[in-house]
């Protein structure tokens, strides 16, 4: 992804406890990277801790496609950058790259899906406008 609309969304390091018994990351902790950054990335197009506590929407991950590019060892400085893939009425598409911050090689990329929803209901809801223009604020071609 280029820099031009992406954010950083979350910075860390591996740790000992995260290698599995071939002296990598386990998968687990890729996705704890991303897990993390999600809540970056919906503070910054303004999908605030207070505002997903008020009652007034809540969210429905409907999917995620991961892929490994890169092993990452105990020790490695990590960066997750991300940007918008799509942002429709009540669906929000995004992309979250996984890179070494030391080396700057792509470790992994995920894409997630995510649905507004009304929580009397449980059904879609349009996302607040505001969180819409943001979040189009960060589009990126789909080959980023």
């Amino acid at each position: 992804m280029d820099g031009t609309s992406v954010i950083e969304t979350a910075r860390g390091a591996v740790h000992e406890w995260q290698r599995d018994h071939m002296g990598h990351i386990n998968v687990r902790a890729y996705m704890e990277f991303h897990d993390a950054a999600c809540w970056q990335f919906y503070s910054a197009i303004g999908l605030t801790p207070s505002l997903l506590r008020s009652g007034e929407l809540r969210l429905a991950a409907v999917q995620q496609n991961i892929s490994y590019n890169r092993e990452l060892f105990p020790g490695d400085v990590v960066a997750v950058r991300s940007g918008v893939l799509e942002a429709r009425e009540k669906v929000l598409r995004f992309r979250h790259v996984l890179s070494n911050a030391e080396s700057g090689e792509i470790c992994s990329n995920c894409d997630f899906t995510v649905v507004c929803l009304d929580p009397q209901t449980r059904k879609s809801r349009p996302f607040p406008e505001t969180v819409l223009a943001r979040a189009r604020e960060l589009l990126i071609p789909p080959s980023a």
